[in-house]
């Protein structure tokens, strides 16, 4: 009986050193899983710190691109502006000129008459050969003068410079509604008035090249959320486009009504996206472009935005046929919540 309890309480005490050993064990691990978990939130902060970063980082390359756009716009313009301001002031002096030869076709008239007190009969015949050649010198300095198309020419430069002027403002006040500088946050906004303007800022990658086709519905609900980031995603969508065309193209931009709100499509007859691509599209830092030439950032972003506007993107495409890209935003009674 004794040895029998002997080994009983070995047993037990056995099993408790187990058990002991295995709650030791056990409080291990639990203290690594909970160092492995600080040390992934670390990581996952400074992932998260890192992608901000680089997102900053592709906007401002981004609005390094606008702005470059921006800049070939404007020189257009101001380029024949300042040319048309020169000519005038060449086309100015010469009819200058013209005046001041009729002025002194005009003097000569007036000669004969001081000759007239004082003189003889071969003065008389000369006063009558003088009074005609001043008569005909007369004339021609008028019919100069009359039929000189300088100052025509003048005044449809400077109306050609006043075009252009008006297209400088124009371009500043679409970049202006681009930009929204003057306002933040939420907004009522046309997604027609942002789609223009767009095209605009996009206007020197699309000149030449590519045909642009507006379809673009009058009455389309306003849609309510932060225009800046909308007019991103439509320049975003439209540079893409014009990447995918690399000769000539057609890119048909059309908006219209929905049952949920509005949807804005972008139609390209480019390369298309390959089947093994295509579900990779959308992911962060995924490009197909050569190394330093894109971030993969840019549909990325356009995902991002759209759905923190409680919107939604989808893609169509056709290899060698091009793609179409739709967003799909709720009008204005959704008001949606921005993350």
């Amino acid at each position: 009986m004794t040895v029998v309890l002997v080994i009983l309480v070995l047993i037990l005490a056995g099993a408790a050193a187990a058990l002991f050993w295995r709650l030791r064990q056990a409080e291990a691990a639990k203290s690594q899983l909970a160092a492995e978990h600080q040390q992934a939130e670390v990581e996952l902060k400074q992932l998260q710190s890192s992608q901000a970063q680089v997102i900053h980082t592709t906007k401002l390359a981004s609005l390094g691109q606008m702005v470059a756009g921006v800049a070939h716009e404007l020189n257009t313009p101001l380029g024949f502006v300042k040319s048309n301001v020169e000519v005038v002031g060449d086309l100015l002096d010469d009819y200058r000129k013209l005046v001041k030869d009729y002025d002194v076709a005009v003097q000569l008239c007036q000669q004969p008459v001081d000759l007239m007190f004082s003189a003889d009969k071969e003065s008389l015949d000369k006063l009558v050969k003088h009074v005609e050649e001043s008569r005909r010198r007369l004339f021609e300095a008028r019919r100069a003068v009359e039929k000189s198309p300088l100052l025509n020419e003048a005044k449809e430069l400077l109306a050609d410079s006043r075009d252009g002027i008006t297209q400088l403002a124009s371009l500043v006040q679409n970049l202006k509604g681009f930009a929204r500088v003057d306002r933040d946050g939420m907004d009522l906004m046309d997604v027609n008035e942002g789609v223009e303007s767009a095209l605009m800022i996009a206007a020197h990658q699309l000149r030449d090249r590519i045909q642009v086709v507006r379809k673009l519905e009058q009455q389309v609900p306003r849609v309510r959320g932060m225009p800046s980031q909308l007019n991103q995603v439509f320049l975003n969508l439209i540079t893409n486009a014009a990447q995918a065309m690399e000769d000539e193209g057609t890119l048909t931009v059309t908006t219209r009504s929905s049952e949920s709100g509005v949807e804005i499509a972008f139609a390209d007859t480019g390369c298309g996206i390959p089947d093994d691509v295509l579900p990779k599209i959308f992911d962060p830092f995924f490009t197909t472009k050569a190394p330093g030439e894109g971030t993969g950032l840019g549909l990325s972003i356009v995902h991002k935005i759209v759905k923190s506007h409680g919107g939604s993107i989808k893609v169509r495409t056709t290899p060698n046929r091009g793609s179409e890209f739709t967003v799909m935003l709720p009008s204005e009674a959704a008001r949606p919540t921005l993350h």
